[in-house]
């Protein structure tokens, strides 16, 4: 979800799932401001769906730019014919435990057969590599 979008998304109806479990953190004081500002702007949505909507578009952000290596190769692209890789580094290690924390959070809601919330390859070229530089 885009931060652009979120305006649109808090007009219209909630459906998402949440965890058993309470979090509880302190924030800074700015960012607990500009949180209740929101929060008087979209009086049909509860904090915590404000707050899950905000983490969520900057935790995509955040996941975009993670940096990855070259793993084993994978193959070409059929459009560019560009050799890629499926990808090592933080950006697969972040899958894998966002993969496992996900089903240890799914178990507790009752779901027994989770799938994962990564299942398709991540990959990259030696390209993208080189811009993280």
């Amino acid at each position: 979800m885009k931060a652009a979008d979120l305006s649109k998304v808090w007009a219209g109806p909630d459906n998402s799932r949440l965890t058993a479990k309470q979090q509880s953190f302190r924030l800074p004081t700015h960012v607990a401001a500009k949180i209740n500002a929101l929060c008087d702007l979209y009086p049909h949505r509860t904090k915590t769906e404000i707050v899950g909507d905000l983490l969520a578009s900057a935790l995509e952000e955040a996941v975009k730019h993670l940096p990855a290596a070259l793993g084993e190769e994978w193959g070409r692209d059929s459009n560019s014919g560009e050799m890629l890789y499926h990808a090592a580094g933080r950006a697969a290690e972040f899958r894998r435990l966002a993969n496992k924390h996900y089903k240890a959070i799914e178990k507790e809601l009752g779901n027994k057969e989770a799938g994962e919330l990564y299942s398709d390859a991540l990959l990259v070229s030696k390209a993208d590599v080189e811009e993280q530089s």
